[in-house]
């Protein structure tokens, strides 16, 4: 068993060695093989410097919205009553708005995923089961 590891690593050092003795002895492929590390290497660097700029660029963003004089405004202005009677219509708007309001919306809904129910009945009467279930009238 040991004497086939042998082997095993002999055959593989002897490849690496034949590898590295058909680069060192061919010079055209000495010349690509350095193309190829160069084009990767500034490759690499080039996508850390984009990575760098890219963070840099946004925490420079991130900053400048927190100095900038309109966004301190808005946030002070956030605060006063103006604001607040803003949110209050906002949510009296959004309650009269026809839209999926009552609980049995959802029941009505999946009772009418199933085939069954639109062959069973006619599709006027589905559509009219589903709209008094779920909008406001």
């Amino acid at each position: 068993m040991s004497q086939y590891n042998k082997q095993e690593t002999q055959m593989k050092h002897s490849i690496v060695l034949e590898l590295l003795k058909n680069i060192t002895t061919n010079h055209q492929l000495k010349r690509k093989l350095k193309i190829f590390l160069g084009v990767g290497l500034v490759g690499s660097l080039m996508l850390g410097a984009l990575f760098i700029w890219g963070g840099v660029a946004a925490f420079k963003t991130i900053t400048s919205i927190e100095t900038n004089p309109v966004v301190q405004e808005k946030i002070k202005n956030w605060n006063n009553s103006n604001a607040k009677d803003k949110i209050s219509s906002l949510e009296t708007e959004i309650n009269n708005l026809p839209a999926l309001v009552k609980v049995g919306c959802w029941t009505t809904a999946k009772s009418l995923m199933s085939v069954g129910v639109w062959l069973e009945k006619p599709i006027a009467e589905n559509y009219n089961n589903l709209k008094s279930a779920c909008l406001k009238e």
